[in-house]
């Protein structure tokens, strides 16, 4: 992982410089690339969220492959300083989610994946339609 973002280490995740979200986004994406997650997307989520900058989406093929890929994370991301990552959903695997401050990182079951679509509803949230729109 590049580390131009020390502000993130040996703090509890504060908010991050444009640089840093994308330094960070990239890092959680290539590592869960090699935690074989499948379908990665990254969503930019300027101006949609509150909580998060930027927004990242990947499938696992179980329950417990989902929950590997999530520890594997936030273990990566302690190894490089970054102490803090909250992971939620973990008991089912289902769709677990890893809170990593200004990313968010979403870890699915390729058929939660399919029902929940978040794909498709930032999508229509950045072309202006509503979640409506889905259903058709």
């Amino acid at each position: 992982m590049n580390d131009n973002f020390e502000s993130l280490k040996n703090n509890s995740l504060p908010p991050l410089n444009e640089n840093d979200v994308q330094a960070l986004t990239k890092a959680c994406m290539e590592e869960l690339a090699n935690a074989k997650a499948k379908d990665l997307i990254s969503i930019d989520l300027g101006g949609f969220s509150s909580i998060a900058d930027a927004m990242v989406i990947c499938s696992g093929t179980s329950n417990r492959h989902v929950c590997a890929i999530a520890y594997r994370l936030q273990k990566y991301l302690a190894e490089r300083g970054i102490h803090g990552v909250q992971i939620s959903g973990d008991r089912e695997g289902e769709w677990v989610i890893a809170d990593v401050g200004s990313v968010i990182v979403h870890i699915f079951q390729p058929e939660i994946r399919e029902r929940y679509r978040l794909e498709d509803l930032y999508r229509c949230m950045a072309a202006g339609e509503s979640a409506q729109d889905l259903r058709s």
